[in-house]
């Protein structure tokens, strides 16, 4: 199968709702999201992207378990190119602590000591 193939294949999967090149499309793994749609969108190219996002993110986690009497809310600041990592790690941890939400972050706080790629 040449590129070409692969690339037409891959692009009759997202036939887009809307002129711009947007639409929706069934979520379609095995979660509590089964049966609900995502929104897509054509993107930009990954440095113009990158360029449009915001440099840091606040993520909130809840930690809760039968040991901790009382339940906390973390927030960890992180630069917006080790989101992906910070996600993946606290995913794999596996452990009580659950992401409770992530939003833009303009600039965390001096105490974080949190850098970002200029």
């Amino acid at each position: 199968m040449t590129d070409r193939d692969n690339d037409a294949k891959y692009q009759s999967l997202w036939i887009p709702d809307n002129p711009d090149g947007s639409g929706w499309a069934d979520v379609d793994w095995v979660s509590a999201a089964q049966g609900s749609k995502y929104h897509y969108r054509h993107g930009e190219p990954v440095d113009e992207a990158n360029g449009l996002r915001p440099r840091f993110y606040r993520i909130v986690t809840r930690l809760e378990t039968e040991k901790i009497v009382i339940p906390h809310e973390n927030s960890y600041y992180i630069a917006a190119e080790h989101l992906a990592d910070f996600i993946a790690e606290l995913v794999w941890n596996g452990g009580a602590e659950t992401i409770w939400h992530i939003e833009p972050c303009a600039q965390p706080p001096e105490e974080a000591h949190v850098t970002s790629i200029p």
